[in-house]
């Protein structure tokens, strides 16, 4: 009998221990999905201000963020301006951070971040942007992605 009671608790702490890691597995891997569609997220919303800077206000393109809404004028007016400063992908509200062509215009650098969710900072992107034109068009998107990661 003693011996049964000792194999029952046995089982009873190996079935604990493999369900405790079975949870931690399941929340490891909740985690790297919430930040694949972070990452998804400001990928979309990259291409996003690029189309808008391939097509209706290609004059921003020329110009760092910090002059947009000054000398930006030309093609955008201070509510396109503010839209596309702060705009949604998918429901998600994404704000850009940051904006600054390089003086040659081969090259620029863009900064997006998502909103922040509650107890975590906001995910940000840095991409670098290779130009070609004219008119000027980005391709070869370099991203690194800041903040906002795993618990």
């Amino acid at each position: 009998m003693p011996l049964a009671v000792v194999g029952a608790g046995l089982l009873l702490l190996m079935s604990g221990a493999l369900h405790g890691l079975a949870m931690q597995e399941r929340l490891q891997v909740s985690a790297l999905e919430r930040l694949r569609r972070e990452e998804d997220l400001l990928v979309s919303a990259a291409h996003q201000l690029l189309a808008a800077l391939n097509g209706p206000h290609q004059c921003l393109q020329a110009l760092p963020l910090a002059r947009w809404e000054a000398d930006g004028g030309a093609c955008a007016s201070v509510a396109e301006v503010a839209a596309l400063r702060q705009a949604q992908v998918m429901a998600v509200p994404v704000r850009l951070l940051a904006w600054q062509p390089r003086a040659d215009g081969l090259a620029a650098e863009l900064e997006l971040a998502l909103a922040a969710a509650p107890g975590r900072g906001a995910r940000r992107a840095r991409f670098g942007l290779q130009l070609v034109g004219p008119p000027s068009q980005a391709v070869n998107l370099r991203t690194r992605f800041i903040g906002g990661g795993l618990p």
